[in-house]
């Protein structure tokens, strides 16, 4: 965890000499369209997050009990059926434990990963095949849209079936999402130093 602070630092320093020594020129975040973000757990117990604006959004990973995460969400004011979608990072069960029973009980909520993802999830994990039926394939490095939510699926180095970070957009506004890093790959690099808001979980190690 020190390396991956110690280069997350580099890199802002790599970005803030790129914009002549300091911020100033950015533009000011009193222009920028809000994002409304809420973490309901992070670690081996339970992985999940929801992220979105004022009309609707995304929860992130599905390994937080759902009854938690829709409780969670009604005390904010925001409502099932303001949530377009889940978007699974990876196929580990700490990320994907409720992912079915959000779907079956919400048949407006889609799963979307990549074709591999799914693929582990089925392998590994003791989990009705009818997911299939909820699933919608994405693809890194191309967007898809959900709402007013432009989101890109990149790769992150991790030890599950296709492990992926979230860059997402909302307006002129956008916000990276990573779990399990273990280190800063160009690809990560690439979307994090464009990001507004960062969200990393850093505690997955390679060796």
């Amino acid at each position: 965890q020190q390396k991956l602070l110690k280069e997350l630092r580099r890199e802002s320093k790599k970005v803030e000499k790129e914009h002549d020594g300091g911020f100033d020129k950015l533009k000011p975040l009193a222009n920028q369209k809000a994002f409304r973000f809420i973490s309901f757990g992070s670690g081996s117990s339970g992985n999940s997050a929801y992220l979105g604006t004022e009309k609707g959004g995304i929860i992130i990973d599905a390994g937080v009990d759902h009854e938690k995460v829709f409780d969670t969400l009604k005390a904010n004011g925001v409502r099932p059926e303001q949530v377009y979608g889940v978007c699974l990072t990876h196929d580990h069960g700490d990320h994907i434990r409720y992912a079915y029973a959000i779907s079956r009980r919400y048949k407006h909520i889609r799963i979307y990963c990549t074709n591999r993802v799914l693929n582990g999830i089925l392998k590994r994990h003791n989990v009705s095949r009818r997911i299939k039926e909820y699933h919608q394939p994405i693809f890194k490095e191309i967007p898809f849209k959900l709402g007013d939510l432009t989101i890109t699926a990149f790769e992150v180095p991790h030890d599950g079936f296709d492990n992926a970070g979230f860059f997402v957009e909302y307006g002129n506004t956008k916000f990276a999402i990573a779990t399990d890093l273990g280190e800063v790959t160009e690809r990560a690099r690439h979307y994090m130093t464009q990001a507004d808001y960062l969200m990393i979980e850093a505690n997955y190690d390679l060796e």
